[in-house]
């Protein structure tokens, strides 16, 4: 067992798919408080994702209409009104409460013709994420902050877009993500969570790509296929390292011993910001930590 912000869990077996290596993270099921996840809140009709008035590019407002919060997540992909997002930060949206969440853009080429807001099951790749983490500013005052490095993201849908090739006439990762997924379905629809497991690290070669951990199987289990096909737009070859369970548990060591910053969350809960030589970003809410998304700080 390794400790990760005072949770213990065990690195699992790790298994191919397509140019990663993705390593279960098994840990004790304590339990945690009640919410429901996004998906779960579109499928239900128990949310509203909507353009500020007037519109701001790095913020949407969320209308939670459950008795309960939910959970959006880092990296998790909001489609539709004037541009396409992602999450910045994980945030745990107050039930029967609306707020306004930090976002970035992932379409460049479209403001405008607006569209509904959809769910996705689809996560942002390990690198932009990785990026957007590793850059984002503070909050002051009444800003609520957590904006990234905008530029630096449409940089990366743009180098997404060449590398598999794939054309999209708005600049929209959510183009080249349906394509790269569409040949990768057989390998991603097999991806199924283990009894225990609250979390998952990827691997490209003999590096860690990223490592999402949550406070229950349940909410991984939401989330889990998305965070691995966003991870494999970064993998096109595959080759790997025997000691992946070692460098996997020096990561870990990493995330311990990375500086710390915590501070109010957007919504619920409170922020964890890991810097050094790990960007992470995470939240704990009633002293559990609820979800933690890390990377390897890139160069």
């Amino acid at each position: 067992m390794t400790k990760v912000l005072d949770l213990d869990v065990k690195v699992g077996d790790g298994v191919a798919v397509g140019g990663l290596r993705v390593f279960p993270l098994i840990g004790e099921n304590v339990g945690g408080p009640p919410y429901l996840t996004g998906p779960e809140a579109y499928g239900a009709g128990l949310i509203e994702v909507n353009e500020l008035d007037p519109p701001e590019v790095p913020l949407l407002a969320v209308t939670n209409l459950a008795d309960v919060p939910i959970l959006l997540v880092e990296g998790e992909m909001l489609i539709g009104g004037d541009q396409n997002r992602t999450m910045n930060v994980t945030v745990l949206c107050p039930s029967r409460a609306l707020i306004d969440v930090p976002v970035s853009c992932v379409e460049a080429g479209r403001w405008g013709a607006r569209r509904a807001m959809s769910a996705s099951r689809r996560h942002a790749p390990g690198s932009l994420r990785a990026a957007k983490t590793a850059n984002l500013e503070p909050g002051t005052g009444s800003d609520p902050g957590r904006r990234s490095d905008q530029r630096r993201v449409w940089d990366e849908v743009d180098r997404q877009s060449s590398a598999h090739g794939v054309h999209s006439d708005t600049s929209s990762l959510d183009d080249v993500q349906k394509e790269v997924e569409d040949r990768m379905a057989g390998e991603l629809d097999q991806i199924e969570p283990l009894p225990g497991q609250i979390g998952v690290v990827c691997m490209i070669e003999d590096r860690v790509a990223g490592l999402d951990l949550f406070d229950k199987p349940t909410t991984l289990g939401k989330y889990l296929r998305g965070i691995i096909a966003g991870h494999a737009l970064d993998a096109p070859s595959s080759s790997w390292n025997s000691d992946s369970i070692r460098i996997i548990e020096r990561f870990l060591g990493q995330i311990e011993s990375a500086g710390r910053d915590t501070g109010r969350g957007v919504g619920l809960g409170e922020e964890i910001f890991l810097h050094g030589n790990v960007a992470g970003v995470g939240l704990t809410y009633e002293e559990r930590l609820i979800h933690l998304a890390a990377f390897m700080a890139p160069a």
